[in-house]
């Protein structure tokens, strides 16, 4: 609601203001105000600001003590441009509760918004002549201070509260803001430690202040958080701050550390899934794999396998299977853990293996289970070569896969059979958009050549579907440029330059009015980059955005352009 908004836009600078607290620490179970508030907060939220600000004030003269009513007229007057009408409502109400924070929260809060410097640091003043020995006035001046971008003030309020109170512990929060927006990132991340261990809802915003870090100063921003004894929130901090780093695995080597327990077993599976979006399978493996082993779960123990398989690891995925299944009841074997085994199985080219795992838990398969394992082990068969036990497989299993048998039409070179069955789908595999986009270029019906090369990549054999895809070329001209472009992708991830600069060149030179010659040159340029030849790479960019100007890889064509020039040596 817009109210809640507004509030949490006025209220920014401080953490934790209850909204319902009243006067001296009174929390009725509605606010002051009665009826006059109720209508106030109903107006509000259909944004009628004046007529909520009459409501308001009615709820404020009948109690001038309610936070909530107080704050609703400070939301509405923030609206329409009136925040100068609620100092005298604040003076009222810090006259009548001198102790309640919230009121001196929302005066410092105002005064600042209004540019009243000298009323600002009036009112820290008084604050803290009326409540002597409390670090709130210094901690909520220091933050408005800060807010404001006053650190050196801000600083030397923060001393004096400490000089004050005679305790540093009541101040971390604000020193670790103030430290890390002067940039002393090692010492800001020792105040963060020091917040988070006394009030761990302050993660978010210890990871939030200290993710800018420069990378030169990032190892004593850990070193800081894991100063010993390491505390389980500073572990989370720190591991929290790799992964916003891009270092998944040196999150995953900080929080391996916890001691084994239920609450280390929930931040495990928080990480895990957090890596899982940042697509750090192997990580998120294995944090899956310790919270497992602290507390059995079938359906955890196959969500790493299934990462694993994700990771490009099926050797680490089969073991977790297999151990896990040792522990289980069969028919959980064959609900949760079958599938990710049997595919697995087939990753590791072990047709053979995922089928003797598939008909030991053939009994506990429903009709629909046993159609998704037969599916399964057809593709399992399919990447071993043997396109006949395939079929079998499908046909035994009762299942109707229409994507599993156009899989088997492709590999057989069946090109009309694959393009009925193999269509774009929203969760497609780039592998699968891969097919379809050249099914869709070409109209020739059969190409034993493409369904050798999809064959050879379902297999792992990437430089041989290169090959393949090359091959493939000469005789399906209406997707060559495609064909080759497949074929030129696939060198430059296995660091085969020389095949693939051959490639783009041909593309680039001789099918120049194709879809695939803006991707070709772009490419072709960046490896002249690598390899050190940066002037033919500028030429290159420079060809390629004057020739395709409307390509969408103009914009990483710039950047290129500009990474190459730099590389020129200059000649003055």
């Amino acid at each position: 609601m817009m109210r809640v908004a507004l509030l949490g836009a006025l209220a920014g600078m401080s953490i934790g203001v209850p909204l319902t607290v009243q006067a001296q620490g009174n929390t009725p179970t509605r606010p002051q105000g009665g009826e006059a508030y109720l209508r106030g907060e109903s107006l509000e939220d259909r944004s009628q600001y004046p007529e909520a600000a009459t409501a308001y004030r009615q709820a404020v003269s009948q109690a001038p003590t309610s936070v909530a009513a107080v704050l609703g007229l400070e939301r509405v007057y923030a609206q329409l441009g009136r925040l100068d009408s609620l100092l005298p409502v604040l003076d009222t109400a810090i006259a009548r509760a001198p102790r309640e924070t919230a009121f001196r929260i929302a005066q410092l809060r105002t005064l600042r918004t209004l540019g009243y410097s000298d009323r600002m640091r009036a009112a820290f003043e008084k604050w803290r002549h009326d409540v002597p020995n409390d670090p709130s006035p210094y901690r909520e001046f220091a933050r408005t201070l800060i807010d404001a971008g006053f650190t050196a003030s801000a600083d030397t309020v923060l001393r004096e509260g400490q000089d004050a109170t005679g305790s540093g512990r009541d101040f971390a929060y604000e020193l670790a803001q103030l430290r890390a927006a002067k940039g002393l990132w090692a010492p800001s991340a020792q105040s963060w430690r020091e917040a988070v261990a006394h009030n761990a809802y302050l993660d978010q915003a210890a990871i939030f202040a200290l993710a800018p870090t420069p990378d030169s100063v990032r190892d004593a921003v850990e070193r800081a958080l894991l100063a010993p004894p390491p505390t389980p929130q500073a572990l989370h901090v720190a591991a929290a701050l790799h992964l916003a780093w891009g270092a998944p695995r040196a999150a995953w080597e900080v929080l391996k550390t916890l001691r084994a327990d239920s609450a280390a077993v929930a931040v495990w599976l928080d990480f895990a899934s957090r890596a899982e979006e940042s697509e750090a399978w192997l990580v998120a493996r294995d944090a899956l794999v310790a919270a497992d082993a602290a507390r059995p779960d079938a359906r955890v123990a196959a969500r790493a396998a299934t990462d694993a398989l994700s990771g490009d690891d099926p050797a680490s995925a089969a073991a977790l299977a297999a151990n896990a299944e040792r522990t289980l009841d069969s028919a959980t074997v064959a609900r949760v853990l079958l599938p990710v085994h049997v595919r697995a199985l087939g990753a590791l080219g072990k047709p053979a293996d995922a089928q003797r795992v598939m008909e030991a838990y053939l009994p506990y398969l429903d009709p629909g289970q046993k159609a998704d394992a037969g599916r399964l082990l057809a593709m399992a068969w399919v990447r071993a070569g043997d396109l006949d036990r395939a079929r079998q497989m499908l046909t035994e299993s009762g299942g109707d896969d229409p994507a599993t048998e156009g899989w088997i039409a492709l590999y057989s070179g069946n090109l009309a059979g694959a393009r009925k069955a193999l269509r774009p789908a929203a969760d497609a595999s780039v592998e699968r958009l891969s097919a379809v986009a050249l099914l869709e270029r070409t109209r020739a019906d059969q190409s034993p050549d493409m369904g050798a090369a999809f064959l050879a990549l379902a297999r792992g054999d990437t430089l041989g579907a290169a090959a393949k895809f090359e091959q493939a070329a000469r005789t399906l001209p209406d997707a060559a440029s495609l064909l080759l472009a497949s074929a030129a992708r696939l060198y430059d991830a296995r660091n085969a330059d020389a095949q693939a600069a051959a490639i783009w060149k041909i593309i680039v030179t001789t099918m120049a009015t194709t879809p695939e010659a803006p991707e070709a040159e772009l490419s072709w340029a960046r490896s002249l980059r690598r390899g050190g030849h940066a002037a033919d790479a500028v030429t290159h960019l420079e060809h390629m955005i004057l020739t395709y100007p409307e390509s969408a890889l103009v914009p990483q064509a710039r950047r290129e352009l500009e990474l190459a020039r730099s590389a020129v040596p200059s000649t003055f």
